[in-house]
């Protein structure tokens, strides 16, 4: 390869990926907040999931930046698994369409006529419109034209390789294919686009520098290295997202493998479909069709076996968090009877309430660089929430012996408590740093207060045979009158100007306030549980402690 040559490649392919790159961030800001409406409305059915991963894909022209949104919002629970593989496959047909722009338009467009205009327009544009919607679709608009620009430099770069090559030199064999495999992949990976690779096969072949064959093969590996971005990007993301990125790679894995072994039948039926008289079949045209062919045979290969591909994914990379989050004690034959449901929902709701007391009790004995265990915490005890809700509700719904429709609603209520607990905790941890601003005095009674609440969580689940209703209801009454002492010293400290700055003095009552009201929902929930519990052990007889008159108070 001349030097000429060499620089007309490298040129041509950094004038397509950067041609890509403005495509698709101008598309991504002037869509707004459609990726994410589409994504969250159009997902809950196979067709439904698979037509918005095309559809996107085709638009923003990256299957990409797809597939990481795709992570990015199962990482968030705001799409299962089941609904995110359905995109990632779709989205694998959609990046398909890169190869027909290139082969109908790239390959014959007149850069003087159409590309340097749309580059030229596109910026007039941008720079007339910045930070606006317009001035978004202007740099789309030049990213087209470099897009084309590229394609075009490609194509006469290659076919002026192809001139100095000896014909058949890449005319086919499984090694070779092997190795253009391998090769597709290696370009993909490097550039983080599997266009850039399809628009290098899409120019040799037409080029007559490669073969038909040995360019599908380098396809395949371009399908392959799509999955690289998805990878890097769940390296450290939940498990879920790891099972998505997953879910892309066995795809294209599976797919790539088949179509590899299957390569010279394939192509025979893509050349006999080509040949139909539909559209003028060649080289690159027959190219762009196998790619398109080979990621529809993926997806009517997964249609069949999707849902026993992610029942084998929720099983794998499962932290101890998830595992934690699983209900251990709710076991869904119980519903039937239940006499023995209720308690094992009791147990449940424990667990759950130990999950929430031990996060508080830590975070309220020492703040400093907690956050990132309470947010994990957090995310254990909603799920495990949403469990022991779902399950109640369910038994709800059957037909209860005598006492058991209250036990039930003490539940209830004692998970609504536990759920405002760690909703109060999550502001607490806001003014960590906060309190260091604080004046001695002030800060001294938040401090002992979060100690009270700190010593009664852990006396309360490490004691458990004193939390009997009088010992809960006299502990209520103790949290609310340090909780006036407390205010009432934070604001004598702000009558002698101790505060350097108003806004200390909010932050100090709204965290009083705030240990309150976690020391109101642990209080709160512990006589719940008692009244459920005094229930269940025995049915026939009510109550016989204070529990059930303080229960109602101030809730």
């Amino acid at each position: 390869m001349s030097i000429e040559s060499a620089t007309g490649l490298l040129g041509g392919l950094g004038l397509f990926l950067v041609g890509m790159w403005l495509m698709t961030e101008g598309l991504k800001v002037a869509a707004g907040p459609s990726l994410k409406t589409l994504l969250e409305n159009w997902t809950n059915s196979r067709a439904k999931g698979l037509a918005s991963g095309f559809g996107l894909t085709a638009l923003l022209q990256s299957s990409s930046a797809v597939t990481v949104a795709a992570i990015g919002f199962v990482n968030a629970g705001m799409l299962t698994l089941g609904q995110a593989v359905w995109v990632i496959f779709g989205s694998n047909v959609g990046t398909t369409m890169t190869g027909w722009i290139v082969v109908t338009i790239g390959f014959n467009v007149n850069i003087e006529f159409l590309a340097l205009p749309m580059i030229g327009l596109g910026m007039i544009v941008r720079l007339t419109a910045p930070g606006t919607a317009r001035g978004a679709l202007g740099e789309a608009l030049t990213g087209f034209g470099l897009f084309f620009f590229g394609v075009a430099v490609l194509k006469e770069t290659f076919e002026g390789i192809a001139a100095g090559v000896q014909v058949g030199a890449f005319a086919g064999g499984f090694y070779q294919d092997v190795l253009f495999v391998l090769v597709g992949f290696a370009v993909t990976a490097m550039a983080q686009s599997s266009s850039a690779s399809i628009a290098v096969a899409l120019s040799a072949v037409s080029g007559g520098l490669i073969g038909i064959e040995t360019g599908a093969a380098m396809v395949i590996g371009a399908n392959l290295g799509t999955t690289v971005t998805g990878l890097l990007a769940v390296l450290n993301a939940t498990s879920s997202a790891k099972r998505v990125a997953a879910s892309h790679l066995i795809f294209n894995l599976t797919t790539g493998a088949i179509a590899l072994l299957i390569l010279p039948g394939f192509m025979a039926v893509v050349g006999w479909i080509a040949a139909a008289d539909w559209f003028e079949p060649g080289p690159a045209t027959v190219l762009a069709l196998f790619h398109t062919l080979f990621n529809v045979f993926g997806v009517v290969l997964f249609w069949f076996v999707a849902d026993r591909l992610i029942r084998w994914l929720e099983a794998r990379f499962v932290s101890e968090e998830e595992n934690e989050a699983r209900p251990r004690h709710l076991d869904q034959t119980l519903r039937d009877i239940p006499s023995l449901a209720v308690p094992s929902l009791l147990l449940e709701l424990r667990r759950l309430g130990t999950i929430v007391t031990d996060a508080a009790a830590r975070y309220l004995q020492s703040p400093t660089d907690q956050a990132g265990y309470i947010r994990r915490r957090s995310a254990v005890a909603t799920n495990l929430s949403g469990s022991v809700r779902d399950y109640a509700a369910a038994l709800s719904e059957a037909r209860l012996p005598a006492g058991l429709p209250d036990a039930l609603a003490h539940i209830l209520r004692a998970l609504q408590h536990y759920n405002g607990a760690i909703h109060e905790l999550q502001g607490l941890m806001t003014y960590a740093t906060a309190e260091a601003r604080l004046p001695e005095r002030a800060r001294e009674g938040i401090v002992r207060y979060r100690a009270a609440l700190a010593e009664f969580l852990v006396d309360q689940r490490t004691q458990s045979d004193h939390a009997d209703g009088e010992w809960l209801a006299a502990k209520a009454r103790e949290f609310e009158d340090q909780y006036q002492a407390t205010k009432q010293g934070v604001l004598s400290a702000a009558s002698r100007g101790d505060f350097v700055h108003l806004a200390y003095l909010d932050d100090a009552m709204r965290e009083a306030d705030l240990v309150r009201r976690i020391a109101h929902h642990a209080v709160r929930a512990a006589m719940r549980l008692q009244a459920a519990q005094e229930i269940v052990t025995a049915p026939i007889e009510p109550p016989r402690d204070g529990a059930a008159a303080e229960i109602g108070r101030n809730e």
